[in-house]
């Protein structure tokens, strides 16, 4: 996943790389392990395997929190770590509003970079900025609905707004987590090559 990096943050090579087929959308990076459980459309229920993120909460507007939130991040997995050791990159990057407990969204934000399969916790290196988080998340369903493009919070909105149309005519899958953006590309990425996805974990009834 190619992005525009803060000039503090040492890229590895073998990142640079990777960089060149993300203008056409070309992955390279190692993407989060799922099943395709159920496909309606452009709508897919997956059950991901488990995985450890790493986690920063930012405060601000959408675009201003998404780049603070991603650098931080990114220079993490690229050694800004207790053992400096780079972690290749992963996708999807995912990134969601809080919700307070009121139900009403705030201008605090959670990005997660999954980190791959062979890391867990405890094999992780410990993040050197303190508000980054290393999390454990088992086995899970996710509902996703896929679009191409600018990915902007008028999309997000829209996408958003098909997939809650989705779930509440299926009411035997049941929201159990905010929507997240999930976005495999930087945008350096034509457009028209570029995805995105709108993710919400749920839990099926029997």
């Amino acid at each position: 996943m190619s992005h525009n990096s803060n000039s503090d943050i040492d890229i590895p090579l073998s990142e640079k790389v990777k960089a060149l087929p993300g203008f056409f959308g070309i992955h390279l990076e190692e993407q989060a392990p799922y099943d395709i459980l159920k496909s309606d459309g452009g709508i897919e229920i997956r059950c991901y395997r488990p995985q450890t993120q790493a986690r920063v909460s930012v405060h601000g507007e959408y675009k201003e929190a998404q780049k603070e939130a991603f650098n931080l991040l990114a220079g993490y997995i690229f050694g800004d770590n207790q053992i400096k050791d780079k972690i290749p990159m992963t996708t999807p990057v995912l990134m969601e509003q809080k919700i307070e407990h009121r139900k009403e969204p705030t201008k605090d934000w959670i990005m997660s970079f999954i980190l791959p399969q062979n890391y867990l916790i405890s094999t992780a290196p410990t993040p050197t900025d303190k508000r980054i988080t290393l999390h454990e998340l088992p086995v899970h369903l996710v509902a996703s609905i896929s679009y191409p493009g600018i990915n902007n919070e008028e999309k997000v909105e829209e996408y958003t707004g098909i997939l809650k149309k989705w779930l509440k005519k299926r009411p035997w899958y049941i929201p159990m987590s905010a929507f997240q953006t999930a976005q495999f590309d930087g945008p350096l990425t034509i457009p028209f090559f570029r995805k995105n996805e709108i993710h919400i974990e749920v839990k099926h009834l029997h």
